[in-house]
């Protein structure tokens, strides 16, 4: 089992050892950070984040037993009057915790604060089409392919697409 808490600056060091080649950085954080992760890159992302009314929410992921942090998530790009916000920055960074059903804890936790605490109506979130096993888990909560941007990231000479998913809280609730 997880529990989320608020990313914290001493959460720093843990993000930086996560993310060693750019390949991988891009993999979970999009255009967010860029290569190599800062500790003043951190500090920008956390400013303005976590307060009520924030348009982002950036949480460190606990293993409930232990309190040792093994991953993080974020909901932004939260829109209040639209009631909307999109998920990111999805990450299982201690390896021994993946393959464990971690990553679908991670996610029904982030959808009960958006949908339950927030009271929003639509999230979204991007995934790049190779990441087979995210895509499989998201399906499998229940959120719904939307489409796909074509060749939408350009990492060194290759391009990525994303398929673009969502949920809506009336399908929250019927889970």
């Amino acid at each position: 089992m997880i529990k989320l808490r608020y990313f914290e600056k001493e959460d720093f060091d843990k993000m930086i050892l996560w993310s060693p080649a750019e390949e991988f950085l891009v993999q979970w954080s999009g255009n967010t950070f860029t290569y190599p992760l800062t500790v003043e890159q951190l500090e920008a992302y956390l400013n303005k984040s976590n307060v009520e009314g924030a348009e982002q929410f950036v949480f460190s992921v606990l293993d409930a037993e232990t309190d040792e942090m093994i991953g993080h998530i974020s909901l932004a790009k939260i829109d209040y009057k639209n009631r909307s916000g999109r998920i990111g920055r999805v990450l299982i960074g201690n390896e021994k915790y993946r393959n464990k059903g971690i990553g679908k804890q991670m996610m029904k936790e982030i959808l009960s604060f958006g949908f339950d605490k927030l009271n929003l109506h639509r999230m979204t979130l991007g995934v790049y089409d190779f990441n087979e096993r995210a895509i499989r888990t998201y399906e499998q909560i229940g959120l719904v392919r939307e489409g796909l941007l074509r060749e939408v990231q350009k990492v060194k000479n290759q391009y990525w697409n994303c398929i673009e998913m969502s949920m809506l809280e009336h399908e929250w609730k019927q889970r």
